[in-house]
């Protein structure tokens, strides 16, 4: 586990460089009533450059990151770092290893990834897209900022199985990186903070959409016949009912965590309970996106169904009653606790297979600025 300092997101930069006449101006700025003080007088390494996320005209606004403004420096080493090996226990695996490009950034037809002692992780490997809008992260909740994110698998046993700081020493000793750090940083001393800062940067970019799922005649007019018929058996609460956590939005999620049924016993994976320990969270898992679904089989959060015909199926008649299971499933089941099958044909099934697999994003699939430096 990783030091309660990153437990509640990283500090905020505080040793930032400032020439004297800023420093004049800050004293000035400090009389007068009501000051603005600009986020690059607080947040930005002056040595950096900022960047501007260019979002699609349907996305809401990139939550403020205080303490960590994307520059362009700053993500350029985060990118360096998601590919950087040195950052595992034996110098063989990068966050890259296991959430791959062309895959949708999951572990490619992996049920469960291997981690460098030969041990399987827990969870089925999660894409890396839009990730900048989420407040909690992994299948269980277990980070609260990508900044914490980006730093457990290091020193997860089953995953790269790395101390923190005798990556950053190996990092320090690279003949590139402390000139990295610095022209992100204005600082060449690498640390656990900025090594952490700069790998969220670099996540924060990974954007991924469909125009299927714009507002109006947008999204109306971006779907086929056919896609358009599933469309509605998603919406249909007798049929998909699939829109209350899959939401009809840029991200397809509600970004929540839901007990949907998996287990007979959730207590056999606790999920967000094991993290809060709270008795409402027992069994709840976070809610993913349907982005690129045909490229990140297989499915749950613990990789046990292979195809969207077993995850139809499990919806129509396969889910388990527990006290926190989710309503909006507790309501397709009859008064002994049963799943009811649903109201859907053949033909809805089809439909709505052909427009789950349309909410494509395949640009991130080879984007330039995703890959290998």
């Amino acid at each position: 586990m990783i030091n309660n300092q990153f437990r509640n997101g990283m500090p905020c930069l505080r040793k930032i460089q400032r020439t004297g006449f800023l420093a004049l101006v800050l004293f000035v700025s400090a009389c007068q009533q009501d000051p603005v003080i600009r986020e690059r007088d607080v947040d930005l390494p002056a040595c950096a450059t900022p960047y501007t996320l260019q979002l699609p005209d349907f996305f809401p606004p990139l939550p403020p990151t205080p303490g960590n403004p994307l520059t362009v420096e700053g993500i350029e080493l985060g990118r360096r770092l998601f590919y950087e090996p040195l950052l595992s226990g034996d110098n063989t695996q990068s966050c890259a290893s296991c959430h791959q490009q062309n895959a949708s950034f999951v572990d490619g037809n992996k049920r469960l990834s291997i981690g460098i002692d030969g041990l399987p992780g827990f969870r089925n490997s999660m894409p890396l897209y839009n990730l900048a809008w989420a407040e909690k992260y992994f299948w269980d909740g277990n980070a609260r900022s990508l900044e914490e994110l980006a730093l457990i698998p290091i020193e997860a046993e089953f995953e790269m199985h790395e101390n923190l700081f005798r990556a950053v020493r190996e990092l320090q000793e690279h003949p590139e990186y402390p000139g990295l750090f610095y022209r992100a940083f204005c600082d060449s001393t690498v640390n656990v903070e900025r090594m952490a800062q700069a790998m969220a940067q670099f996540l924060r970019t990974i954007l991924a959409t469909s125009l299927k799922l714009a507002p109006g005649s947008v999204g109306i007019q971006s779907r086929s016949p056919q896609e358009e018929r599933g469309y509605r058996v998603f919406l249909d609460e007798t049929k998909g009912d699939c829109f209350h956590c899959h939401v009809v939005n840029a991200f397809n999620t509600n970004f929540e965590f839901i007990n949907n049924g998996l287990n007979p016993d959730p207590t056999a994976d606790p999920g967000l309970y094991g993290q809060t320990g709270d008795p409402n969270d027992l069994g709840k898992f976070k809610v993913p996106s349907l982005l690129n679904l045909k490229y990140t089989a297989p499915f749950m959060h613990d990789g046990r169904f292979s195809s969207l015909d077993e995850v139809l199926a499990f919806y129509d008649t396969g889910f388990h009653y527990s006290s926190t299971l989710d309503p909006n499933l507790v309501k397709h089941m009859d008064a002994n606790r049963k799943p009811v099958p649903r109201k859907w044909t053949a033909q809805d099934k089809e439909d709505l297979k052909a427009f789950i697999l349309s909410l494509e994003d395949d640009r991130i699939l080879s984007n330039p600025a995703f890959s290998k430096p």
